[in-house]
């Protein structure tokens, strides 16, 4: 058989074994890092720790396919050896923001900054993290806007996936309510909404007056919720009260204004 042709049946080959190396790897991080497992109890870690092991077990098994294929092809050891070492020297003298980048991966795992699934705010970006290698974070925010942030260029997280999170609604009525009865009605109502409503760790608190605009006086409920399900219980906080309100007659203003009509008398 021709050389050539054994040399490219063995490229093939190995480009064949590289692709399910791949294939396995992953499975087995999956495995490793399920949901089911003993190793990493906390999903979110879990699934952290399984996007960097991933990535790298990747990187490796193409390195090393590489190197096999350009073995087979002729070249020497010693050059291989050569070029690895030029490599090392590359990223030590000019690659420093890679090594920065990867370092601060190290930092984000281990001290558990933010991990998958988390909703964080980093570099003036707001989204879900969708995965997190060694060299950057993937963030994705709520109308599909995908950000790439490289993990040295990260100084402050703004993770909002910590233990709780609070849900907020702020409620107008008219100035011609009794605003210890509104407040009385809510505090009652509210009772209901820790009943009813899922997600909450607590009865949600009806803080007071927090504004006294145009046409209404302005009250705020805070509720400490589920992580991710601050959004779902602002709804149901809203209609509770929309209900309520309804039922107790008491009136949701709408925008009023007061024009002044002046004749040609100045009048």
């Amino acid at each position: 058989m021709n050389i050539y042709l054994k040399k490219a049946i063995y490229c093939i080959v190995v480009a064949i074994i590289c692709y399910m190396a791949t294939r396995i790897s992953k499975w087995l991080t999956e495995k490793i890092f399920s949901k089911k497992s003993i190793i990493v109890k906390n999903p979110r870690r879990a699934n952290t720790f399984k996007s960097v092991v991933s990535n790298m077990l990747k990187v490796a098994i193409y390195f090393i396919a590489v190197l096999t294929i350009l073995a087979e092809l002729g070249v020497s050891k010693t050059s291989l050896a050569a070029v690895s070492g030029s490599i090392a020297v590359a990223i030590g003298l000019g690659a420093q923001n890679l090594v920065s980048d990867m370092i601060s991966g190290v930092f984000i795992l281990l001290e558990e900054q933010f991990q998958v699934g988390d909703i964080v705010t980093i570099a003036g970006c707001t989204g879900t993290v969708e995965s997190v290698t060694m060299r950057c974070t993937r963030l994705r925010n709520a109308d599909g806007t995908v950000y790439i942030v490289p993990n040295g260029t990260i100084t402050t997280i703004t993770n909002k996936c910590k233990e709780f999170m609070n849900a907020s609604v702020d409620v107008g009525v008219d100035y011609d309510e009794d605003i210890d009865h509104v407040i009385d009605v809510l505090k009652d109502e509210m009772n209901v909404v820790f009943n009813e409503v899922k997600g909450l760790k607590e009865v949600p608190e009806v803080l007071g007056i927090v504004g006294l605009d145009d046409s209404a006086v302005t009250i705020r409920i805070v509720a400490k919720c589920d992580i991710k399900e601050n959004f779902p219980v602002e709804r149901e906080i809203r209609i509770h009260i929309k209900r309520r309100f309804t039922k107790e007659n008491i009136s949701i203003p709408f925008p009023q204004r007061t024009l002044h009509i002046i004749n040609e008398k100045g009048e």
